[in-house]
């Protein structure tokens, strides 16, 4: 009996997939609820045994962070200061959680069922973007990404307007096409931790990727593919024993680049182009970043974000830009160089853990935990119940299958 119902509450895992953007009431009009806004209580589905010690450091270095962005932040909007501190706290709180506990392992007869409901996910999200996408090719709109996001916990005008001038980006059941991508490389992480290859899997979430149009999306899963090509091929024993393979494997990857190359080339290019989602992401927010950076008093206090961003006049499409689409960049406007330090304190830790995985990059280990500073620069809503989610849910299910697998985590 417990290990149906174990069984039964990890499918919550992929289920949520679907949903997580899916707004199910609000508190008033910035503060939406969605099924993992719960998650501190998910997560107890799950735990077996809570390290307070770990917990209380991660619960700690939250509350120094809230005290530093307090004492120095400037303070445009103090009305909302308390819920995007609270928010920021409820982030840590489920990171807090997510690393400190060990959580219930799942035996290995459940494994297929679990990766079954995985493969149902995908397919359906990936078959719904083929649905817009071939909508949008077809009538130059898409009334099923206008139906979806009446229910959504924010609106997807924006990529209509941007569809209405000939874009052609796809949302699935998710608010932005970076979330949408950013989901699907979440599942494939969970995927591979079940230490199986699933080409066709594979496949679908790089064909829904590039659907998203998402350019982040897109190089980081190159990025992931080709970092598990040198890990499996480049060293001494895999070259003397898979170097047809190895040789095929990157020919097939270097002809999908030069059909990529005209994408990406104009991507790259719009980095100087004032206006673009690219510039916005990448280059205008940079001068905010090196006042914070430069000046004790250019940290912004939490709630006055918008504000802060209007004020440099930075051009997202037509108009000003009031948001910061870049997570690290956000991290370092309200923290200032502890946001620096810590991103590359955590970056010496996955460098490390590269040098060790050459042959034996068990189940996407460095992929995995280079997913968390990478998937910074897909949005900048990283206090949001919804992102932490499609960052902890990887790791759950690392902890929880690891030591069912034989070899421990092979």
């Amino acid at each position: 009996m417990s290990r149906s119902i174990r069984v039964c509450s990890y499918l919550l895992l992929p289920f949520i997939y679907l949903v997580v953007n899916i707004k199910l009431a609000s508190l008033g009009e910035s503060f939406p609820i969605t099924i993992v806004t719960f998650l501190p209580a998910i997560l107890f589905l799950y735990i077996e045994r809570i390290n307070l010690k770990k917990l209380m450091i991660a619960l700690g270095v939250g509350a120094g962070l809230t005290a530093f962005n307090y004492i120095f932040g400037q303070s445009l909007d103090p009305a909302k200061y308390v819920t995007s501190m609270m928010l920021f706290v409820y982030i840590v709180l489920i990171l807090g959680l997510t690393w400190s506990c060990r959580f219930k392992t799942i035996s290995p007869r459940n494994h297929r069922k679990i990766l079954r409901f995985f493969y149902a996910v995908v397919g359906i999200i990936v078959a719904l973007a083929a649905a817009e996408m071939a909508q949008i090719i077809l009538t130059g709109g898409s009334s099923l990404i206008e139906k979806i996001s009446k229910f959504l916990i924010y609106s997807n005008s924006y990529v209509l307007n941007f569809i209405s001038f000939g874009g052609r980006r796809t949302t699935a059941l998710y608010f932005e096409p970076a979330f949408f991508a950013l989901a699907l490389i979440s599942i494939w992480l969970s995927i591979k931790q079940f230490g199986i290859k699933t080409p066709k899997t594979d496949v679908m979430i790089l064909l829904g990727i590039i659907l998203s149009g998402s350019f982040s999306g897109v190089m980081t899963f190159i990025l992931f593919y080709l970092l598990e090509w040198a890990f499996q091929y480049l060293n001494k024993s895999a070259i003397k024993k898979k170097l047809p393979l190895a040789i095929i494997s990157l020919a097939v990857f270097l002809i999908g680049m030069v059909f990529a190359f005209p994408y990406i080339a104009t991507r790259i290019g719009d980095l100087g182009t004032e206006g673009s989602s690219s510039y916005y992401r990448i280059i205008g927010p940079l001068a905010m970043v090196g006042y914070s950076l430069a000046n004790v008093d250019g940290v912004v206090r939490f709630g006055s974000l918008y504000e802060y961003v209007a004020s440099f006049g930075i051009f997202n499409g037509a108009d000003v830009g009031k948001t910061v689409d870049n997570g690290l960049y956000l991290l370092i406007i309200y923290f200032s160089w502890f946001a620096v330090l810590m991103t590359a304190g955590y970056m010496w830790r996955v460098m490390k853990m590269m040098r060790n995985a050459f042959g034996n990059n068990e189940n996407y280990r460095v992929q995995l935990w280079l997913f968390m500073p990478v998937s910074l620069f897909f949005t900048g809503s990283i206090f949001s119940p919804e992102y932490a989610f499609l960052i902890v849910c990887p790791f759950i299910l690392r902890k929880a299958i690891k030591h069912s697998l034989p070899g421990g985590a092979q």
